[in-house]
């Protein structure tokens, strides 16, 4: 298991010992450059105190008394290339040929060697490379050697801030185990670290929509259940009624009683599943491209039967485009168009007319199903589209959801649902925006 402890040490410490290696890496540059540019000045100093010309000396250094950072001395009579001095008998450096400062191999060893002219003779120091890059490599290593030395000090500390810092976690966490299911409420989070709060901010927003999808369904069920009651009791009263009957015809006519209740049972069982289905809180896919000309034509033609065995005129109005394309969903968009329809025939006396109508608008399209029933109260408009309300007054087959339903798909598409009473009817319009 991956532990953000120990990966956070892992690069920390990693980080930090970048860092020095690369602060060791710049001081002893630094150092050898330094170095090297002193040694060079004492160099040349030790050339001009010699004394002009220099004589033949004896060697003053031996094996036993050289150490690895002196200046090897030779002079060399410039008229015949004879050493009248080398001050480190054991240390043979070639004949000068140019003078200045030069990096010369001798014997597989590297030199740093300055040759300079003094009247008939040519001086020449050299001093060992690898002595200047010790004292460099000394120097760095002095300066990181305290950080190298407060390595187990930065990773305990680095360990107990990553251990603090992460201790919101393990609040977060206790908060959420400590709840039951039905503890939806917000965890607080304005004491908690900015890196932490993005994830209690997400979280809360998920409890935030379970508390909606849960008042919801209470609601769903509370209503089912209320409106469930009546139906019931009708449908075990008619049970009841063909129980007794005591002839032919009360007994056909309590079954017939019985039927219509079932049925009007199943319209709203199934309106109610609709209804759950299109709960507003549930995210769905609204980016299918859909002919809404196309889709009214196909629920005329599901609704045909019906309405012909009512002796209604159902169509799509004249005039109305080819197509008229909108993004949306389909299956809701169907199940709109279904309500809104069987609403209209419902409502219609027999031999009435409904009519669905698409227009194409500037910024929108509109689909209109209009009828010739009894339209609806001025003062019920609004009231009309609230989950189970009926009517007082109208026909007890609907459950009072269809048009609830409509609004919802239409606020689901970024629609707008509106009811007016026309000439002959009521007249139902929802409107898509679309790009212009």
């Amino acid at each position: 298991m991956n532990s953000i402890r120990n990966t956070l040490l892992v690069w920390l410490m990693f980080g930090v010992l970048t860092a020095i290696g690369l602060a060791a890496a710049v001081v002893y540059e630094r150092a050898r450059r330094e170095a090297s540019e002193l040694s060079d000045n004492q160099m040349m100093q030790l050339v001009a105190s010699l004394p002009q010309p220099p004589g033949p000396v004896a060697t003053t250094r031996t094996n036993e008394t050289s150490k690895r950072d002196d200046f090897v001395v030779q002079v060399w009579d410039s008229a015949n290339g004879f050493r009248l001095y080398n001050s480190h008998g054991i240390v043979n450096l070639p004949e000068p040929r140019l003078p200045g400062f030069h990096d010369q191999y001798v014997e597989g060893t590297e030199w740093r060697i300055y040759n300079t002219r003094l009247g008939e003779t040519v001086v020449q120091v050299a001093q060992l490379a690898s002595a200047r890059h010790e004292v460099a490599a000394s120097v760095a290593l002095r300066t990181v050697a305290p950080l190298i030395l407060l390595l187990p000090f930065l990773a305990l500390m680095i360990w107990i801030a990553v251990g603090r810092s992460l201790a919101a976690v393990k609040i977060v966490a206790a908060q959420v185990q400590s709840r039951d299911a039905n503890s939806l409420n917000d965890i607080p989070d304005y004491e908690l670290p900015r890196e932490i709060q993005p994830l209690t901010h997400a979280f809360n927003a998920l409890l935030s929509r379970l508390r909606r999808a849960s008042a919801a369904q209470g609601a769903f069920i509370a209503d089912a259940a209320h409106e469930f009651k009546t139906p019931l009791t009708a449908l075990k009263l008619q049970v009841q009624l063909a129980e007794r009957a005591s002839s032919d015809e009360e007994r056909i006519q309590a079954f017939a009683d019985l039927k219509g209740g079932l049925e009007r049972t199943s319209h709203l069982v199934h309106q109610l599943l609709t209804h759950a289905r299109q709960d507003p809180s549930v995210p769905r896919r609204v980016s299918d491209r859909i002919d809404l000309a196309s889709l009214a034509r196909s629920v005329v033609a599901d609704f045909a039967p019906i309405a012909a065995d009512r002796r209604i005129d159902l169509g799509v109005k004249a005039g109305d485009p080819a197509t008229a394309y909108i993004h949306g969903n389909p299956e809701s968009l169907r199940i709109m168009l279904n309500n809104l329809v069987d609403n209209a025939i419902r409502y219609t006396p027999v031999g009435g007319l409904v009519d669905i109508t698409v227009r194409q608008r500037p910024g929108c399209i509109a689909v209109a199903v209009e009828d010739t029933g009894p339209g609806i109260p001025e003062e019920e408009l609004t009231r009309v589209l609230d989950r189970f309300y009926r009517v007082p007054g109208t026909p007890s087959e609907g459950s009072g959801l269809g048009l609830a339903i409509v609004r919802q798909i239409a606020r689901a598409h970024g629609a707008k649902l509106s009811l007016r009473n026309a000439a002959r009817g009521l007249h139902a319009e929802v409107s898509f925006q679309v790009a212009t």
